[in-house]
């Protein structure tokens, strides 16, 4: 069921694989010297956390057995050491800062009046088994049989995926959606969500906005810039998730941009595109942060993690405490997702969807 634990996050370490190739480094190189020559295609990267090599038009693919998915796609690479591309520091969301970078293309006006979307927004941060899950909290752990099988009920009930760019879009321009559109969020940006999400979504027709940690991107136990790329190829969205999932609301204001603006930048370095939806770490939120996350003038809609109360067996209405799908242009800063974790039924998510779109 829907959980009220509060996000934090533990930090996933695994030991140093042994053995690295020159290949790696060069290819490395390589990439990096593409997406600084300008090109808004950027090419994908060799897998960096020895886990997985991915390239931008190959994914994973889900098992047909219902359990985790297999990889054909993918095969093992053991290195000696863990390269980390280096990019440098833009501490700017001026879309000219980057490079090749691909703009955020907004509706071409707002429209006057108040309009209001009861589009779900679910919240996720682990789809992983929990033997591969290290000391990550419990109840941010999905394994990869359980998030299939709120998938598979989701579909069957007739809905479909959103990213929260295209919810920004919708805002902006008056647009309602589809009835039965959910958004699905991945936070912090760890590995297992190329790994074992993004085959799972695929199988399904679903898309998903990843939230990165943009200063652990091609760090061990994270995606790396190729998943990433591999990512938008795949109709994803990479949203920015700061820069080192600090909390916001007690850093000096001077440090916002770094957190906020930098950790954007970074992304369009990696993706070739600049992010246009932003996570609040912990979903602490004050005025003043969502000012500075507003400044960045490429994010335009931004979410928090509020803390769920468990639904009463039966219930027909959201329990208290539960987030409601609503969404406005004026709060687009502060829009509330639905935590889900390991407990929560694919029935009764069904049903929470349906409650939560009614509004």
């Amino acid at each position: 069921m829907l959980g009220r634990r509060r996000s934090r996050r533990t930090g996933r370490r695994y030991g140093v694989i042994a053995a690295a190739t020159g290949l790696a480094v060069v290819l490395a190189v390589a990439g990096w010297a593409t997406m600084h020559a300008g090109s808004s295609a950027p090419t994908a990267v060799p897998s960096t956390s020895g886990v997985a090599t991915a390239t931008a038009g190959s994914s994973p693919t889900a098992s047909s057995t219902g359990g985790p998915p297999t990889a054909p796609a993918i095969t093992a690479t053991p290195v000696f050491a863990t390269p980390t591309l280096s990019y440098p520091l833009v501490d700017s969301c001026n879309p000219k800062s980057v490079r090749g970078a691909r703009p955020v293309t907004a509706p071409a006006s707002e429209k006057a009046g108040s309009f209001t979307l009861h589009v779900p927004v679910l919240m996720y941060h682990r789809i992983v088994p929990s033997a591969e899950a290290g000391d990550s909290i419990p109840g941010l752990i999905v394994p990869p049989d359980t998030f299939a099988a709120q998938l598979d009920a989701i579909e069957r009930a007739g809905w479909h995926t959103i990213t929260m760019a295209t919810l920004a879009n919708d805002l902006q321009a008056h647009v309602t959606p589809p009835k039965r559109t959910f958004v699905i969020t991945i936070d912090d940006g760890w590995d297992d969500g190329y790994v074992y999400a993004l085959p799972i979504l695929q199988s399904h027709g679903f898309v998903a906005t990843y939230f990165v940690i943009a200063g652990r991107i091609d760090h061990t136990g994270f995606l790396t810039s190729g998943h990433l790329q591999a990512l938008v190829a795949a109709g994803d969205e990479i949203g920015d998730h700061t820069m080192d999932h600090v909390d916001l609301a007690v850093q000096p204001a001077a440090k916002l941009p770094y957190e906020i603006d930098a950790a954007a930048a970074r992304i369009a370095q990696v993706t070739g595109r600049w992010p246009e939806s932003f996570a609040y770490p912990s979903g602490v939120v004050d005025s003043g942060v969502a000012a500075a996350v507003a400044a960045c003038q490429e994010l335009r809609i931004a979410v928090t993690e509020e803390p769920v109360a468990p639904e009463a067996p039966g219930a027909t209405k959201p329990p208290v405490g539960m987030p409601v799908a609503l969404e406005t242009w004026a709060d687009r800063f502060a829009v509330p997702r639905v935590r889900i974790t390991p407990s929560t039924t694919p029935t009764n998510l069904v049903g929470d969807l349906s409650i939560l779109e009614a509004g």
